[in-house]
């Protein structure tokens, strides 16, 4: 079966235009659809995605993304406040801090959070994709 699949790989040309029906109870339906839209999918997108072996991430709540959204407001003024100590002259940060050292580890450190919360953001931001059956690509 798996071969088959395989086999019988699909171009980003091509549409998806044969319909494949399941009988299901109504709870079940329902079941998939929240599914589905937990992830941001349709149900046919989402059927698909599984049907590869896929596991869609679901979606931030709106809870979820206001938090979110707080993370990255408390990034921007991380980069705000690292762009200004940057700025400053040595005299300025050795009367600030008083300690060079200690002003270039947290400097260092003050960048690699910065780094870290980017990556986060852009990694809760992608959207879930529908894995091709390509053999080249990872499911």
């Amino acid at each position: 079966m798996k071969e088959d699949i395989e086999n019988s790989s699909t171009t980003t040309s091509e549409t998806r235009s044969v319909f494949i029906g399941a009988k299901v109870t109504p709870s079940q339906k329902e079941y998939i659809k929240s599914q589905a839209a937990q992830c941001g999918m349709t149900v046919s997108d989402y059927l698909l995605a599984r049907a590869y072996n896929y596991h869609p991430k679901a979606r931030l709540t709106k809870e979820e993304a206001m938090l979110l959204q707080n993370l990255d407001d408390c990034r921007s003024d991380l980069v705000k406040y690292t762009s200004a100590l940057h700025g400053m002259s040595t005299k300025q940060r050795v009367a600030m801090f008083n300690q060079i050292p200690f002003m270039v580890g947290w400097l260092k450190e003050l960048g690699n959070v910065a780094e870290s919360v980017c990556l986060f953001l852009n990694a809760v931001k992608e959207q879930n994709k529908i894995p091709s059956n390509d053999k080249s690509e990872e499911i």
